[in-house]
């Protein structure tokens, strides 16, 4: 299964619609039990099955912490996302040609 890495979760669900803290930012903090330094939160997330009001990802730096949905009764529940980012790559790269056009 493929790895919850930063660019994968945004090639999923999109740049989120809010955050908390930064990856530059050395301030932590503890939220659902967890030491975080940044929070995404996607309100009602598209190509969900379950249709939740929410996603929310805790990140530490660069490394995925936990992630969390919201349900339709509010009730927030730990949640592997990693079905749904099955197959989909870190990031595509396609290296420029050097000197491109040149002859």
């Amino acid at each position: 299964m493929s790895a919850i890495t930063r660019n994968v979760v945004v090639r999923r669900w999109g740049t989120p619609q809010a955050t908390e803290g930064s990856v530059n930012e050395a301030r932590e903090w503890e939220e659902q039990g967890h030491r975080v330094n940044e929070k995404w939160v996607y309100h009602a997330p598209r190509h969900e099955p379950a249709r939740p009001r929410a996603r929310i990802f805790y990140w530490l730096r660069y490394d995925f912490v936990a992630s969390y949905v919201v349900d339709a009764d509010g009730r927030t529940v730990r949640d592997d996302p990693r079905p749904l980012v099955a197959g989909i790559a870190d990031r595509l790269f396609v290296p420029a040609t050097r000197n491109a056009g040149a002859r």
